[in-house]
């Protein structure tokens, strides 16, 4: 067989004692019976696995029903499928139900074997045929070649083979994420190397040297050693049947259904939605609640189905479904999965997971129906945007966003991209780092900003504006520290706010007071500002005035919001203008002077003690200033 672009792997499916393993063997030269069991009792209980060439691995399943859970790991992966049928019994359970499984795994391309012919007459081979064909109309074997052969004379073979070259170059390239994951279909031991997992790479690379993390037990491990068809390489990619040499494991410690998976991008989940398709064979409706068994890439768990859109499923119907499982399982979007019923055991449908990260739904809920039929299309742009929906008001990174979708940064970004072009979508980059948000909470987080200022000012006419602070735990909608900041200054720099001294105002605001308080305003600023740097406090005002304490601390209040009075300390206000002359005549007067005192500053305002300290403190706290011991230099840096 000629070198082929790239790796393939085929899987055999059909009724025990059809004679899979005997065609395997007639096709590689293998058996791939194995177990000392298998042996004994003349059927195959295990995976089994053969070389077909260079390129191609064939996977041998078992036929018996007892064992649907080890073929339905075999054929999870495959590129194309073996059907295998004996023209002395025909169709059988066997052949119905893993014909069953195939479609509900959505294979897309297959052989059918029709072994054991040098047992029955050319007349029954062509009624089976006929049966064949009607058992598989309407499928993806409707039009699969069907191959007379008998593997004791070897009739056939050598054109399946030919047919299999043929046919497997045209299956469908493999899906690949950037995002390393193999299920695990096998483990065994090499004298000196240690323990070896084997299965099919679904997506992504690894390279030796590299760490994988072994899930759900969530353990990172080093590649000691990496293998294609018994070859040793380097690196293995997308489609390949790879062996993976893992160091510091023992075998005991891993098991079939485990994924090996690159570090940080998978978690572990006993939850995940899905749409499902009850099989027209099935034997009865499936009630909401139901104990099933799943079988899901290489793994088997037992779980319970909630119904989230019907009280029950009849034989033949669809339905969106959340599993809660016993155990953990890893699983992706798109991934498809099997159903078996818990007791009797016997398959009764599949479908494709739509979310593996959800809450536990409330059922007939349209607004989680109506996500799930959004995330069923498996569009990645759609999946990332229902990420950022489900985020609201907090920034998301690309990584994590990378992470949640088991994509390459690279893609998420492209995706991103798509978004931004049909406004969906918000980009804010702060020191190379980027962060996105839904563009729709970006908008509705400024509307509910600017509403909360307005519903503030219409309360608080007489107060300049809030603090950001307190802004913050008002607007009440997002933790995200950076994502309000941001928001404030987009609407800072819009000229919807403003922001003085930390406080936050409507640009249009102004405060509201009355005809007597604006009276009262003036005759405290006057009088502030007459008195210049010895100023009166609340009771001295009270009695200037002749109004009662509070009167006068409603009126300083409302001159400390407009800005026209400062309070440097408790108790001691001067007004804005001598504060702005304060800092002229202290600036002009370092020009001459390197350092001055407290008593120099006293006397270059003409006050006491008790009014220059709290004032030459303000200007340190400003920054114009700065002490050293008893003295203050000018501060060199200083932009006024």
């Amino acid at each position: 067989m000629d070198k082929l672009e790239r790796h393939y792997v085929i899987g055999t499916a059909g009724h025990i004692d059809h004679g899979k393993t005997a065609l395997v063997k007639q096709l590689t030269g293998k058996d791939t019976d194995w177990l000392k069991e298998e042996k004994q009792r003349g059927m195959t209980i295990d995976l089994g696995f053969a070389f077909l060439g260079e390129d191609i691995t064939i996977i041998d399943v078992p036929g018996h029903e007892k064992f649907v859970r080890n073929m339905v790991a075999g054929v999870s992966t495959v590129d194309l499928v073996l059907l295998v049928i004996a023209a002395d019994d025909g169709i059988m359970p066997q052949t119905r139900e893993h014909l069953d499984i195939l479609k509900l795994l959505q294979i897309k391309q297959g052989i059918i074997a029709l072994t054991k012919t040098d047992l029955v007459e050319e007349d029954w081979v062509e009624l089976v045929v006929e049966e064949i064909q009607e058992l598989v109309k309407g499928s993806f074997l409707e039009n699969a070649p069907i191959f007379p052969i008998s593997n004791e004379t070897g009739q056939g073979i050598a054109e399946l083979r030919k047919t299999i070259s043929d046919l497997i170059i045209n299956t469908e390239e493999r899906q690949d994420k950037g995002i390393f994951r193999l299920p695990i279909d096998r483990i065994f031991t090499l004298k000196g190397f240690g323990t070896v997992a084997a299965g099919t790479v679904l997506s992504g690379s690894v390279s030796i040297d590299q760490f994988v993390e072994l899930l759900p037990q969530k353990s990172k491990l080093r590649i000691r050693g990496l293998q294609i068809h018994d070859q040793n390489v380097k690196r293995v990619k997308t489609g390949d049947r790879a062996a993976i040499n893992l160091a510091g494991i023992e075998k005991s410690a891993v098991t079939r259904g485990n994924v090996l998976a690159q570090p940080d991008y998978f978690n572990p989940t006993k939850f995940f939605d899905a749409q499902f398709y009850l099989l027209e064979s099935a034997p009865r409706e499936l009630k909401h609640n139901a104990r099933i068994r799943l079988n899901i890439g290489t793994n088997e768990v037992i779980g319970r189905v909630s119904i989230l859109d019907k009280n029950e499923i009849k034989p033949g119907e669809s339905a969106y479904l959340q599993f809660r499982l016993e155990n953990p399982i890893i699983a992706d979007v798109g991934d498809r999965y099997v159903v078996r019923s818990y007791s009797p055991v016997f398959t009764i449908g599949g479908g494709v997971v739509v979310n593996t990260n959800p809450r536990r739904h409330k059922r007939f809920s349209e607004q989680v129906l109506s996500k799930i039929k959004i995330l069923e299309q498996g569009d990645p742009g759609q999946m990332i945007e229902q990420i950022l929906i489900k985020n609201k008001f907090k920034f998301i990174t690309p990584e994590k966003l990378a992470k949640q979708v088991a994509l390459t940064i690279e893609g998420v970004e492209a995706l991103i991209r798509k978004l931004e072009e049909n406004n969906l979508c918000f980009r804010y980059v702060e020191k190379g780092q980027t962060f996105f948000l839904h563009q729709k909470y970006y908008d509705e987080l400024k509307e509910i900003l600017i509403s909360t200022l307005t519903g503030f000012h219409e309360k608080n006419p007489t107060k300049r504006g809030i603090s950001k602070t307190d802004l913050k735990v008002l607007v009440g909608v997002t933790d995200d520290l950076n994502l309000f900041n941001v928001v404030l200054n987009d609407l800072k720099q819009k000229s919807k706010i403003n922001v003085i001294e930390n406080k936050a105002a409507l640009t249009s605001f102004q405060i509201q007071v009355n005809e007597k308080q604006k009276k009262h305003m003036q005759e405290i600023s006057s009088i502030l500002f007459d008195e210049g740097f010895a100023t009166s406090n609340i009771e001295g005002l009270s009695k200037k005035m002749n109004l009662s304490r509070d009167q006068v601390s409603e009126i300083i209040s409302i001159l400390l919001e407009t800005g026209e009075l400062l309070r440097v300390e408790d108790g001691i206000l001067f007004h804005q203008k001598n504060i702005n002359n304060a800092k002229s005549k202290l600036t002009d007067l370092f020009k001459n002077n390197q350092s001055i005192t407290i008593g120099d500053f006293r006397k270059l305002l003409d006050t006491s003690r008790k009014y220059a300290v709290p004032l030459i403190n303000y200007f340190d706290s400003l920054g114009i200033t700065i002490r050293q011991g008893d003295v203050r230099i000018f501060n060199p840096d200083f932009e006024s």
